[in-house]
Parts: structure tokens; sequence; C-alpha cells
């Protein structure tokens, strides 16, 4: 995989997932086309993927009627900022993707069946299955074995 640049990580956002809009100009405090230019030196890595985190994926995900093809995309760009060989940026993306689902059984529920290869790998790789209550365990049978 080619090294994904931290500037770049806006506007493949914006490609991928267009309805990140208001979470890149909330974060930027300006227009996302502006935001997404290269340019601007307007972003914290963390805290921006933090806000995509809780502003477009974790919502995408626990929706009741959920749209799979916005889940589907989400997780190709996390997927791409996974295996991104700039490890500053894939560090960040484990940091602020994966390790969030284990804050509910819900969310890893919802989220692995969707998830893409390395997403899948590296959230397998630090699920202690052991905490998990016997629902969950049976939701994700296909997964734990």
């Amino acid at each position: 995989m080619p090294e994904l640049g931290r500037r770049e990580i806006p506007g493949l956002l914006l490609r991928v997932v267009p309805e990140s809009r208001r979470v890149i100009e909330t974060a930027a405090g300006v227009p996302a086309d502006q935001a997404v230019s290269g340019g601007m030196e307007w972003f914290d890595l963390y805290d921006f993927l933090s806000d995509v985190f809780r502003g477009l994926l974790r919502p995408a995900l626990l929706e009741k009627e959920r749209d799979d093809d916005l889940v589907a995309r989400s997780f190709d760009f996390v997927e791409t900022v996974l295996r991104s060989s700039n490890e500053s940026v894939s560090g960040a993306g484990y940091f602020q993707f994966v390790e969030p689902l284990f804050g509910g059984e819900d969310l890893l529920v919802a989220a692995i069946p969707v998830m893409r290869e390395e997403t899948l790998r590296l959230t397998l790789s630090e699920l202690d299955t052991e905490r998990l209550s016997s629902g969950a365990r049976a939701a994700l049978v296909d997964y734990l074995t």
C-alpha cells in the first residue's frame, strides 16, 4: 500500500464517504472543499479520526435502519487508513477506529460482519472473547473460530 500522508486523509474521506462533509467542516471550521485542499495544517490526526468515528462511523453502525452502503464505504476508508505504510497514519487509525469498538458489544456485533480484511484481523487479534456475553459470542460465532 502506498504511503498515505496525514494531509491526504480528509480529501480521501470526502471522496470515499461524501456524507462526511459535515464532520470535516465541523473539525476544520471551513467548508469541506477548502479543508481538503491539502495545504492547510488545520487538524490533529488523532482528533480528526476520533471525530470521524464519533460523528460518522459509530452513528452509522448503530442506526436502526442502517445504510449498508454508507457503512461499507466508511470501512473502505478505515481499511485504507489501516493499510497505510505511514505508521503514524495506520497507528492513528488503529487507536481511533479499532479500539473504540471495544467500548460496547453492540458496536462489535454491528461492525465485525462488515469489516474489511485488515480491520477484521486487527480487531480479532485484540478481542478477548472470554469477556463477550453469550449473545455477542453467538452473533459473532462465524468470525471467532
